[in-house]
């Protein structure tokens, strides 16, 4: 057998190496778009995209569509001109919904009926609300002619507000979300020269002093309007980039999205099950899910490769969940349903309508679900169902 000489090895691969990585350089890339963002400013709005090689499709999981639905969804509401981004329940009787264009609506009544609480119109979006208690809620989101984050309180269940409280002045804000009364998160739509951002709270957030901004993404990027956020302060979100965070924001690892294209809703049920989503409008209409047992340390393959984005995941146990989105601009969506913790889904309901949120509350017995989003004439739906 005859050896090459070290040096002449060397040599040969600084002349090798460059060429190949030059061809991997120049791969043909597609245009991957997740969505926009804010839905009533488009065309003018901010495209949720990534840059991704091209690669031959590869076998997938499709979901399970034979047979009845699981569950009876039933459309509750439709409100008029409500691009619905975010819900949040106080109790099975009591909830607010946040939507674009300065919106907010509240049901008394389980969601049967909803009456409209504030309205400031532009350049006003909301993205998120919590309800800490049936009076005391929070909602977020961004001031687009100014720029800045967003939030205001209310402590009478709506019928007054606070002043504009500004959480960040150089990012637009998203979701609120308060595991107790004193931690609470908010996490940017997307980064800019500084990478992405968070703004966390210890005190509160009642003021804007109490509000912090970290970087929690310093490679910029965006992320998906889901994130979690569980009650031992665990965070994690996901879009172009998987980051967690172990104490409610304040410092943040990242990696690669768990799908090859991008991500998109999180939901971890504890620090064990985890599921995120994802999903796009273009070159392809299509939304997928992957599945962690083992707190992310290993995620599943595509379990779920269907024909709208995902936007929204919520889970009751270990087992049984749903997974809900669409696409606004071709008229599809729906909800899909498990009951073995993600490894197959079935459509559960088709709405139409692009499902953006979901919300939960025992009951006893059981649970009552409910999910909400927006139709091609840019109304509100909003759905729900009782879980024995």
């Amino acid at each position: 057998m005859k050896f090459v000489h070290s040096s002449a090895f060397i040599s040969a691969l600084m002349i090798i190496l460059p060429v190949f990585l030059a061809a991997q350089d120049s791969a043909p890339l597609a245009h991957h778009v997740s969505g926009n963002v804010p839905i009533q400013a488009w065309p003018s709005s901010h495209s949720l995209s990534a840059e991704r090689p091209v690669i031959a499709a590869a076998p997938v999981a499709q979901p399970q569509v034979a047979g009845p639905s699981a569950h009876n969804w039933q459309l509750q509401a439709t409100l008029p001109n409500a691009i619905i981004h975010d819900l949040s329940f106080a109790s099975p009787t009591i909830g607010y919904a946040a939507a674009e264009l300065g919106q907010v609506w509240k049901t008394s009544d389980g969601g049967a009926s909803w009456s409209e609480i504030l309205n400031l119109g532009f350049p006003y979006y909301f993205y998120g609300v919590s309800a800490l208690t049936a009076d005391k809620v929070v909602i977020s989101g961004f001031n687009d002619s100014a720029g800045t984050g967003i939030i205001r309180w209310t402590y009478d269940g709506g019928q007054t507000w606070s002043a504009d409280i500004v959480t960040s002045s150089v990012s637009w804000g998203q979701r609120v979300r308060f595991p107790n009364s004193n931690d609470g998160l908010i996490l940017d739509l997307f980064g800019n020269s500084s990478g992405n951002l968070a703004q966390y709270t210890k005190t509160g957030g009642a003021t804007a002093a109490d509000w912090a901004s970290t970087v929690d993404d310093p490679s910029g990027g965006w992320f998906g309007l889901q994130f979690s956020l569980l009650p031992n302060l665990h965070a994690r979100a996901s879009g172009v980039h998987f980051c967690k965070s172990p104490n409610a924001g304040a410092s943040w690892s990242c990696g690669h999205s768990i799908d090859s294209v991008f991500d998109g809703p999180v939901f971890f049920l504890n620090d064990t099950y985890g599921w995120v989503g994802g999903g796009e409008i273009s070159p392809n209409v299509e939304g997928w899910i992957h599945v962690t047992a083992n707190g992310g340390k290993t995620w599943s393959g595509r379990t779920l490769d269907g024909p709208w984005p995902i936007r929204e995941i919520l889970f009751l146990t270990a087992k049984s969940g749903w997974a809900a989105g669409g696409n606004l601009y071709s008229g599809v969506g729906g909800i899909y349903f498990t009951n073995n913790g993600g490894k197959t889904w079935s459509v559960d309901v088709t709405t139409n309508a692009e499902m953006d949120a979901c919300a939960k509350q025992p009951t006893n017995p059981g649970y009552r679900v409910w999910c909400a989003g927006y139709d091609g004439s840019l109304n509100g739906v909003i759905y729900s169902l009782n879980i024995p």
